[in-house]
């Protein structure tokens, strides 16, 4: 394959990280900082659930074990890039 060809997929899956990365942020933005249970209590009249504390990042919060979470990342990660390699080498 030519340069060009070869790059085309990478690319495209650029393309779509960062059109997700836009629908995310504007799903963010226009549902404001509430979650679910908030949205859902107060649009069926119910008393809004009590305030829950703990560390967020950009409005997210992880609620079980932060490790569980990333090793779960990094595996899918490391899964990616074996595929990828995989079928760069023309086994796919």
């Amino acid at each position: 394959m030519t340069p060009p060809l070869e790059k085309r997929g990478l690319l495209i899956f650029l393309l779509i990280i960062v059109i997700i990365a836009i629908v995310a942020l504007a799903a963010n933005r226009i549902t404001g900082p509430l979650g679910i249970e908030e949205r859902f209590s107060r649009a069926v009249g119910l008393p809004a659930p009590a305030e829950e504390t703990g560390n967020g990042v950009f409005g997210f919060s992880v609620e079980g074990n932060p490790a569980a979470y990333g090793a779960v990342l990094g595996v899918l990660i490391l899964l990616c890039l074996f595929l990828l390699r995989w079928r760069r080498k023309g086994n796919g």
